[in-house]
């Protein structure tokens, strides 16, 4: 029987003076025991807590939203430059980690429900997702997981993606103290949420993906596909209008991710999707429709404008990256008869996204509704499909079925970074993206005059015709903390730094940070 904690009770301690001697982790999901001690045994040594205290509720799990539990810890030992957080569970055969968070801030002491912008996620053991793996036991019974602070001295050694058993050797001549916390869920086994028929269609499908990926949890009535919402395939190459926006994490994690109804039911009327999402690619990259903001107006078709990549995609007015057509760099993960009967992703009302064609293999028929099929297909809910096309509106007209929260309530899981820094620019070439170091860079030629805004004030700097390129990049560490620290930062978690430069690699404006 694994050993439950009183939830003021902080747990197991390494400290400085046993500096290259870790106090190794413990628990079991796999198993229902745990092998931690649990017990404190040094006054005013580092120590880690949660409000959830020892017992983890379906919550966090993919029983329910796949949400990351928040913890907290106090008592930092002396020269603590970051930390680094594992949660593990103790398998069968093995130890697995479904948490693997490194460079976290030396001056922070929580992560939040859902954390992010907080550190650097490696990749746990329940696939490729980077992030927060919510446990998704198929037997039954008590499962232990163990959350596991190191405070380091310095940063750890590691090539990404880092796995949790390398970050752990990482640790080992580094670690100034760790303190766990181990948590006790009670599965229900392949008879939970995330276990039923519905919800393994949205699991399955966001493996298929090459190009990105996705973690899927789901609560009995919604799927929830969870992501920071960018593709690993070619971002923002060969658009030419644009407002120089670019593509940065978004924080569609956990509860905030995007809610795929899982008894998608037609509705009495369709519904309009003529602005914003209409629903998530497998990779957790949105879908919108194909117009610009504000509705598909004269003109408005954001593929005839050149404002869509090589991959029918373009970053937003919050910096998000975003499909509004066939999203074929994804769809090249696969062959090109795959998508006739996998989802290419899912509608906010429930029902998949297809290829080009029907599970036959024939060019799908679209109705004149909302441009779908009720063609059945042994990979999605039946009743309705929808599918791609290279004509307008590529993906789909309306929603056939009863849309989720999510469609009305699209403005909540933006928030926005900086403000457009450009007026459309129509006639720009040569856009790549690309990230030859730190920094990503995103490059372009326009023949035209032009004034942006770097500090989201009113003031605008004209700039020649040319050749220039936007240099930008997550914020980590003590410059993170100092950016956090700023007034107006308040609440805020992720930042990211801005540097504009000519072609000769001049600045020529100032360099600015933005969080959100």
């Amino acid at each position: 029987m694994a050993l439950q904690l009183p939830h003021h009770l902080l747990v197991r301690i390494g400290i400085a003076a046993l500096a290259g001697v870790l106090i190794s982790c413990g628990g079991g999901g796999g198993s229902s025991g745990s092998s931690d001690t649990n017990t404190n045994t040094n006054t005013g040594s580092l120590s880690l807590s949660s409000s959830l205290g020892s017992t983890m509720t379906a919550t966090y799990t993919c029983d329910g939203k796949g949400s990351s539990p928040d913890l907290s810890w106090s008592n930092t030992p002396a020269n603590t430059t970051e930390f680094a957080l594992l949660m593990s569970t103790v398998a069968p055969d093995q130890t697995k980690y479904n948490w693997v968070l490194y460079n976290i801030p030396a001056a922070t002491t929580r992560l939040n429900t859902d954390s992010f912008g907080i550190g650097l996620n490696g990749v746990g053991d329940d696939g490729a997702y980077a992030g927060y793996q919510a446990p998704c036991s198929s037997g039954a019974g008590d499962k232990t997981y163990t959350f596991t602070l190191y405070a380091l001295s310095s940063a750890p050694n590691v090539t990404t993606p880092v796995s949790g058993a390398a970050l752990k050797t990482a640790l080992n001549t580094i670690t100034l103290g760790s303190a766990s916390l181990s948590m006790t869920y009670n599965a229900p086994g392949d008879s939970g949420n995330g276990h039923s028929p519905a919800c393994v269609y949205l699991q399955n499908s966001a493996r298929s993906s090459k190009f990105g990926t996705a973690s899927v949890s789901c609560d009995g009535t919604y799927g929830y596909v969870s992501s920071n919402g960018l593709a690993t395939h070619t971002m923002m190459n060969g658009i030419t209008g644009t407002n120089l926006q670019v593509p940065v994490a978004q924080n569609f994690l956990g509860a905030n991710g995007w809610k795929i109804p899982l008894a998608p039911a037609i509705a009495a009327s369709t519904t309009s999707v003529t602005d914003g999402p209409i629903g998530v690619a497998v990779n957790g990259v949105p879908i919108f429709n194909p117009c610009k903001q504000g509705g598909c107006i004269t003109g408005g078709d954001t593929k005839v404008l050149g404002e869509l990549d090589i991959c029918n995609g373009h970053a937003g007015r919050a910096d998000d990256y975003h499909y509004h057509a066939a999203p074929t760099c994804l769809m090249a993960g696969q062959s090109a008869s795959y998508w006739n009967t996998h989802p290419i992703g899912w509608a906010l009302d429930g029902f998949a996204i297809f290829g080009y064609n029907d599970p036959n293999g024939t060019i799908a028929s679209r109705d004149d509704i909302c441009g779908g099929n009720t063609t059945a297909n042994t990979n999605a809910p039946t009743g309705y499909a929808y599918h791609v096309t290279d004509t307008s509106p590529y993906i789909a007209s309306c929603l056939y079925g009863t849309p989720s929260p999510d469609l009305a309530g699209q403005a909540a899981k933006y928030t926005t970074l900086r403000r457009p820094p450009v007026d459309p620019l129509p006639t720009v070439s040569n856009m790549t993206l690309s990230t030859p170091n730190d920094y990503s860079v995103l490059e372009f030629t326009t023949e035209s005059i032009f004034k942006t805004t770097y500090d989201n004030s009113v003031t605008y700097t004209e700039n020649k015709a040319g050749t220039y390129k936007i240099l930008y990049k997550t914020m980590t560490g003590s410059a993170l903390t100092t950016e956090l620290a700023k007034s107006g930062n308040s609440g805020k978690t992720a930042c990211w730094e801005f540097i504009f430069q000519n072609n000769a690699g001049n600045t020529s404006q100032p360099a600015m940070n933005f969080c959100k």
